[in-house]
């Protein structure tokens, strides 16, 4: 028996809803095939406890309290950084594991011994771009972010990156959270002569934003993205007058261009199959991690004797496990579990991110 931590009222939103479908529906396909396969021989069904967290620390705490009491043997979730840190105090406490859903992560695992997270550090996703750009011959870039503590440490980040990468950063443009003009900040990074610029919103609306602008501007470098734009609604609010951009995304979200001989194609391909059927929409990188996450304790209990202990200590063993969200690896120091394999970078093709030709 495994529990699991997920928003599930209205306000939870249909990729709320996503991610509880695609937790029943892991489980639903171990038991068809007979349940879980342990060590020795025996198969038994899979059960999954689910308590509705509501986005709520209190509730999600109260919720782990509840599951061990209930006898699981790990637990999946929650799905809010906040009440993903009350709940992981209390998994900590009561020696039970845990793989949060949040996209923070959890720091280091010297910091948590118990509880895991499906999240890759925002860093990752900063250097599988330095990547691209290097593989690509750019050497020379400029910097686009709002005045966000976030966006402070990505961007110490980027420099000591950039340094190793031998890419200078030529110029740098901050604008307060709330801007709503970026042709300004567009065209005077334009005049430093990058060959790209790096652009890192805070959400889709500053992307679309951002995208229109450069339209605006009569010659401009190719603009790159950060996460926040990645999702299908950036495109939709640029607008089709806007120019072909680029963006760092999960896999999901180009699954169609995957390469065939990548490892982690066929595993992308039939989750996004799996919950078309289930759901009758396209899957969400929430509900992928969902997935995940029940896949791997079924795996690891499988590999394993079914005690918590057990199955912690195999948790953290766990060397590229291949799941939708990416190539799952944790450690004695790292309970993070996706690195910057987890992301491709897309260009914007009508509504839609296409991988490169």
């Amino acid at each position: 028996m495994i529990g699991a931590i997920l928003d599930l009222g209205a306000d939870a939103g249909p990729d709320g809803l996503q991610r509880y479908e695609a937790a029943k529906l892991a489980v639903e396909l171990v038991n068809r095939r007979g349940g879980v396969r342990l060590s020795g021989g025996q198969q038994r069904t899979l059960d999954l406890v689910v308590y509705d967290g509501a986005g709520q620390p209190e509730q999600a705490r109260a919720a782990v309290s509840r599951l061990a009491q209930d006898g699981v043997l790990a637990i999946v979730g929650p799905t809010d950084a906040e009440s993903s840190v009350a709940a992981r105090r209390t998994a900590e406490t009561a020696g039970l594991p845990l793989i949060a859903l949040d996209d923070q992560g959890g720091g280091e695992g010297g910091a948590w011994r118990w509880t895991f997270s499906l999240a890759a550090p925002p860093e990752e996703a900063l250097a599988t771009g330095l990547d691209f750009f290097m593989a690509s011959g750019v050497s020379r870039i400029g910097w686009l972010a709002p005045l966000t503590m976030e966006a402070s440490t990505l961007r110490r980040v980027l420099f000591r990156l950039a340094a190793g990468a031998n890419i200078q950063v030529a110029a740098e443009e901050l604008y307060p959270p709330g801007q709503n003009d970026f042709a300004g900040a567009l065209a005077r990074l334009q005049a430093t002569d990058p060959q790209v610029i790096l652009a890192w919103p805070r959400d889709s609306h500053d992307a679309a934003t951002i995208a229109r602008d450069a339209g605006k501007l009569p010659v401009l470098a190719p603009i790159y993205f950060g996460l926040s734009a990645s999702g299908p609604t950036t495109l939709a609010q640029a607008g089709d007058g806007a120019p072909v951009v680029r963006t760092l995304t999960p896999r999901l979200a180009v699954a169609d261009d995957l390469w065939d001989h990548d490892a982690l194609t066929p595993i992308v391909r039939d989750f996004r199959r799996e919950i078309q059927l289930r759901t009758g929409r396209p899957p969400t990188a929430e509900a992928a991690g969902a997935w995940d996450a029940v896949r791997l304790i079924v795996r690891t209990i499988e590999q394993t004797q079914p005690t918590r202990f057990a199955l912690r200590d195999a948790l953290e063993a766990t060397t590229d496990y291949p799941g939708v969200t990416g190539a799952i690896t944790f450690g004695a120091r790292r309970h993070d579990a996706l690195d910057r394999r987890a992301y491709v970078v897309a260009r914007s093709e009508g509504r839609r991110w296409r991988l490169p030709p």
